[in-house]
């Protein structure tokens, strides 16, 4: 499975929706549940999987599901 899946199937548990239902280009006022208790839920669930840690700013800043998996790839390519 690669990256992209496995934050599509994050998203689905975290969001409790389907992993098809997330694209590119899914922002964050688009999915019920992605307030910033979700954000918070998803970020940790992204953490704990992959062995990263975002900063606050990262967090703060992202904001669709593109930034997130460009970010996570970026930081599971520096460890």
């Amino acid at each position: 499975m690669d990256t992209n899946e496995e934050i599509k199937n994050i998203f689905g548990e975290v969001f409790n929706i389907s992993p098809d239902k997330i694209e590119t280009k899914t922002k964050q006022n688009e999915l019920e549940g992605w307030d910033s208790l979700g954000q918070l839920r998803l970020i940790m669930t992204l953490e704990e999987k992959f062995g990263i840690s975002y900063s606050i700013d990262e967090i703060a800043s992202l904001n669709t599901y593109e930034k997130i998996l460009k970010k996570t790839e970026q930081k599971i390519s520096e460890k």
